[in-house]
């Protein structure tokens, strides 16, 4: 990861109602019902990808909105990506990597691929592009949907397999919690 520092900040609506994620830090976390709606998106490599085959893989999920003109939170999610899927070592490789852009108009799969790059995305990452209706029907979909992209809220999404519901990890939570968030769906100690 180039350049990026990791703080160990939470989002102030998470402190109400939330658990004791370890070392003081206070994280919420909810299971959310989420339709997946039939969408085409672009890859880095600018082919054609459904999302609901991406999703469905066969592996665990961690997704994240994000984009990359984001002048605060969006580096910090994906700094903390980036540094769980480094700290699970060769487990990253069970665990499917999802972030769609939430400004499709200018992240391209040329500028999404320069982005990853920044944080040494490997393989079983993906960044998604798409249509803005499409994507704004995907935020829409998980809850995310804010009116536009300034006014985003930090959440990362996690799922077992496609049978189980999704787990919406709220705020920027320190790598060490997502680590353990995503451990548990991956079954591991």
């Amino acid at each position: 990861m180039a350049g990026f520092l990791l703080l160990p900040l939470i989002h102030p609506d998470a402190r109400s109602s939330a658990a004791d994620a370890g070392g003081g830090q206070r994280v919420r976390i909810a299971e959310v019902s989420v339709n997946v709606p039939d969408v085409a998106l672009k890859g880095t490599d600018g082919r054609t990808v459904s999302l609901r085959a991406a999703l469905d893989d066969g592996r665990p999920v961690m997704l994240q909105f994000v984009f990359t003109t984001c002048p605060t939170i969006c580096p910090l999610l994906t700094g903390i990506a980036a540094r769980t899927r480094q700290d699970l070592g060769k487990e990253r490789e069970r665990i499917r990597a999802i972030s769609i852009t939430i400004d499709p108009e200018h992240d391209t799969p040329s500028v999404l691929r320069k982005y990853a790059a920044i944080f040494d995305a490997d393989p079983d990452w993906m960044f998604l592009t798409g249509s803005l209706p499409d994507v704004v029907a995907v935020q829409r979909a998980f809850g995310a949907y804010r009116g536009n992209k300034m006014n985003h809220a930090p959440y990362t999404f996690l799922r077992r397999s496609p049978r189980d519901p999704w787990v919406r990890v709220d705020g920027i939570v320190h790598a060490e919690v997502l680590e353990r968030e995503v451990r548990k769906i991956l079954g591991t100690p």
